[in-house]
């Protein structure tokens, strides 16, 4: 009984520090591309990590010195103001956590992954990703047009094709394409990926498919605005075309988790009755 209430009050202490970090700053809220990704993370924890059977393992005393050392950096993170302290020590709590409360599952590990991601410590506090994706971009789309004999001026992420401009902007790419793919990555990666080494192959490979669908966005955007006019490509093609290159990533990313894991003729869920 007292192993029990020390869980449910250490689970309870932490839903409320997890609250507590997502309510500090509400500025990631201003944009449903910025929202979608930090809504994704947990839903996925669970559901990948389930069956959440009750466990009986004494926490070693390992876990209890690194338990320990998170809280104090959680601490430092709060008084400090910074997020990124705050989403990566909690994470690491909450694992500590769903280890001593649950019975071990393989793999369930990986799904750190997607709690440290449900925090928008990337969207406030690393803009610069976002920012050096659409420049990269924008310069190798430069390349590519002026390969194809087109006249292409460039300042910074600002093209000018045939005389049509080409704003590149936050909306159009950035760190929205890069969680979201982390995201998807670690979901189909924990499912479909056995080995620990090809799971650290893909998360490595993962920021550049979101470059490369950040590219491809770009491409479309572009030849959509000399085909019609820049009006029609900022409009409700706008949205669309971030669709697609949404599915672009998923599918991408499923493919490579087909390719790094091994071939299975049963389920590989995490969670499995073998």
């Amino acid at each position: 009984m007292q192993r029990r209430r020390q869980i449910w009050l250490s689970g309870l202490a932490l839903m409320v520090a997890g609250s507590a970090i997502w309510a500090r700053d509400w500025r990631w809220t201003e944009s449903m591309a910025d929202t979608l990704p930090l809504l994704l993370g947990l839903p996925l924890a669970y559901l990948l990590g389930r069956p959440w059977q009750p466990g009986s393992a004494v926490m070693p005393p390992v876990r209890r010195g690194l338990a320990a050392a998170s809280v104090l950096v959680f601490a430092s993170g709060w008084i400090l103001g910074n997020l990124t302290l705050l989403a990566g020590s909690w994470t690491v709590l909450t694992t500590i956590w769903a280890a001593w409360a649950f019975a071990g599952q393989a793999r369930r590990g990986r799904l750190g992954w997607l709690l440290v991601l449900s925090f928008p410590w990337l969207v406030l506090e690393w803009p610069a990703i976002g920012w050096y994706f659409r420049l990269s971009s924008a310069a190798v789309a430069e390349h590519l047009f002026r390969l194809l004999q087109l006249p292409t001026l460039r300042e910074g992420t600002h093209l000018n094709v045939i005389g049509v401009p080409i704003n590149i902007e936050a909306s159009c790419a950035g760190w929205n394409l890069l969680q979201l793919t982390l995201l998807a990555g670690v979901a189909f990666g924990s499912y479909e990926i056995r080995p620990a080494g090809h799971f650290a192959v893909l998360l490595c490979l993962l920021p550049a498919i979101a470059w490369l669908a950040n590219l491809f966005r770009i491409l479309i955007l572009t030849g959509i605005a000399l085909s019609f006019d820049a009006q029609v490509a900022s409009g409700a093609i706008h949205g669309l075309t971030g669709l697609a290159v949404l599915g672009f990533v998923l599918a991408i990313t499923k493919g490579l988790c087909l390719l790094l894991g091994p071939t299975r003729a049963v389920s590989s869920r995490i969670v499995s009755s073998s």
